[in-house]
């Protein structure tokens, strides 16, 4: 069973996962960062939903979690599009 302690180390670790990725500024690191932040948020978001005791998580935590997600959508698709490779040559 886990403690609250060891569930706000998880929570800390998706965060600063997605922040590191958020605030990369090197192109060639930003793909391991995003596959990095995206893993831990899926995840996380994973443990929050499918738990019986979904009344231990706050709600604030799921709302993050879901806003994270769709910020690494959005910069997965700047990273990973033609129109971004034309831009960088």
């Amino acid at each position: 069973m886990k403690n609250g302690h060891e569930e706000s180390e998880r929570f800390q670790q998706w965060e600063k996962l997605y922040k590191d990725a958020l605030f990369e500024s090197d192109v060639h690191r930003m793909p391991g960062r995003l596959e990095l932040a995206k893993h831990a948020v899926l995840d996380r978001l994973e443990d929050v939903i499918c738990t019986r005791r979904k009344q231990m998580y706050q709600a604030q935590e799921l709302e993050a979690l879901r806003d994270a997600h769709r910020a690494l959508k959005a910069l997965e698709q700047l990273y990973f599009t033609d129109s971004y490779d034309k831009r960088i040559v």
